[in-house]
């Protein structure tokens, strides 16, 4: 099934960006409709994460970029598909994203991780959490079990303590999913920090084979199963 987003509201009351209509007892004001959020949420990512020095936007080391000069940027360089864009959409965006992508601070946007280009955003360390999860394809299971998990084009190995967001990022990458888990304790016990990046996003330097562990399949096939009956 194809990708799909909510319309999101602002609050006449409190000032809050919702996906319901009535908020505080009142009725939200429309800010963007469900298409139009979900194709500039992933140009966000793209320039966040990937391309804003190559298309001439100022990043700071620690990923910041103004949310002005990136709506203008965004106008003059795809002016056919996003004429439209407002400061308010950006931020709507970025304060609804349930994965917890951006960051909003005073006139400033970053993304929190999946970078490649060359930045450093501030993380906090959560030594609690035990197990974490990867998803990923059978076609890349013996060389992760080999070599262990890499950050590849990424400046970070991307982890989540959610099992259906495994299951996503598997299926992303291949029909025949395999979701590994790691464990997070002999990770931080072999150095690697584990740093929360989102809702339920970690990211880390490197993943040894010694602390991964793939799921059995039994236990993928009913995960398939239930996400199918959402």
């Amino acid at each position: 099934m194809p990708e799909q987003l909510k319309d999101i509201y602002q609050c006449k009351v409190c000032g809050r960006f919702i996906e319901s209509q009535r908020h505080c007892g009142t009725k939200a004001a429309f800010i963007i409709d469900g298409e139009r959020r979900l194709r500039l949420s992933k140009l966000m990512s793209a320039i966040l994460r990937h391309i804003a020095k190559d298309i001439g936007l100022n990043v700071t080391k620690d990923g910041w970029v103004s949310i002005s000069e990136m709506v203008s940027k965004i106008k003059q360089w795809k002016p056919e598909n996003y004429s439209w864009v407002e400061n308010e959409h950006v931020v709507a965006i970025a304060e609804v994203d349930a994965k917890g992508r951006f960051e909003v601070s005073g006139g400033l946007i970053r993304a929190r991780y999946g970078h490649t280009m060359d930045v450093e955003i501030p993380l906090p360390e959560d030594n609690e959490v035990s197990v974490l999860y990867h998803g990923t394809s059978s076609s890349n299971l013996k060389d992760i079990m080999e070599q262990g998990i890499k950050p590849m084009e990424r400046r970070k190995v991307h982890l989540t303590s959610s099992l259906e967001e495994a299951l996503e990022s598997a299926r992303r990458k291949g029909i025949d999913v395999v979701i590994l888990e790691v464990d997070a304790r002999k990770l931080r016990s072999k150095g690697y920090k584990t740093l929360k990046a989102g809702k339920h996003v970690y990211v880390t330097d490197y993943v040894p084979p010694d602390c991964i562990r793939k799921m059995p399949r039994a236990k993928i096939a009913k995960l398939i199963a239930s996400s199918s009956r959402k």
